[in-house]
């Protein structure tokens, strides 16, 4: 994690490269945008479908817990999923941004099942761009109504510029008081279904517990920024602070590799840098700055 200030991190943060400026005003300001346009009906069947026969073929989980499918042990479908969703959606939004810049390279979907088990905690997505240079985004995409009852998303606004630039997968990026302060300060999005939502990686975020009796399925669109490498920063065995390890990874990690022990090439090292949990005085800097 950076180590510098929240207020001198928000001077240099990079911004994004939406056509739309008011979209881009909207990810500096608050980390977040709903876009002006939906996605089709018929692209959230082609989306759900997609879907549907992937989990058919490894079967539904039991266990009542949120569910990235880029957990599927499955590599194969994996990567099915991953080239289907670029194919659907890389058409539609790579329009949406100035010419030679962001691109889709790929997407994946996450379940929100009908229990008490559902609930996805406040954190921070893990880093996978040099965020000195580029934002990091992705659209998360409802392929059904998301409302408080089956657990929408929560977001912080302006929790982006905190600075912790390293945050790598298996360590908790935010300490118990940042997490308490998330729960009870953060806004519910409800969104229709299509709705495209673009969120900053760096934003806290979190989704209560879905009380409904249906999963709620949203599909999200992974986007690389203008020339830029995938990343991969490895902790130090988990330890919640630490230092980490940057690797340069090909978009295949993300496709279908394992992301929880994976295979790293040394030759392939950027650097390390030190990471810690975000505390409060972080995010009341970064807040202060609005």
């Amino acid at each position: 994690m950076s180590q510098q200030g929240a207020s001198e991190a928000c001077e240099s943060l990079p911004g994004t490269h939406f056509l739309d400026e008011v979209v881009n005003q909207e990810m500096a300001e608050r980390g977040f945008a709903v876009l002006a346009n939906s996605v089709s009906a018929e692209t959230v069947t082609s989306l759900t479908e997609m879907y549907r026969q992937v989990i058919d073929q490894v079967g539904r989980d039991s266990s009542g817990v949120f569910l990235p499918s880029m957990m599927i042990s499955r590599l194969d479908l994996r990567a099915q999923l991953w080239d289907g969703v670029q194919g659907i959606l890389g058409p539609i939004f790579d329009p949406l941004f100035s010419p030679d810049t962001t691109t889709v390279v790929g997407g994946s979907f996450v379940s929100k099942p009908g229990s008490q088990n559902s609930a996805r905690n406040p954190h921070q997505d893990p880093t996978v761009f040099d965020e000195t240079r580029e934002v990091s985004i992705s659209l998360w995409i409802p392929l059904t109504d998301s409302d408080s009852e089956n657990g929408t998303l929560n977001l912080l606004p302006g929790s982006h510029r905190m600075g912790n630039l390293v945050r790598p997968p298996d360590v908790d990026s935010l300490d118990q008081d940042v997490t308490t302060y998330a729960l009870n300060e953060s806004v519910a999005l409800e969104l229709h279904a299509g709705q495209v939502l673009v969120i900053d990686g760096s934003v806290i975020h979190h989704s209560p517990a879905n009380t409904s009796n249906a999963e709620r399925v949203a599909a999200i669109c992974a986007l690389r920024p203008p020339n830029s490498q995938m990343r991969y920063a490895k902790s130090q065995n988990g330890a919640a602070e630490g230092t980490a390890q940057i690797f340069n990874v090909g978009a295949e990690l993300y496709r279908s590799g394992n992301l929880i022990t994976p295979t790293l090439d040394p030759a392939r090292l950027v650097g390390s840098s030190p990471y810690r949990p975000a505390s409060m005085a972080d995010l009341e800097s970064s807040l202060s700055s609005e």
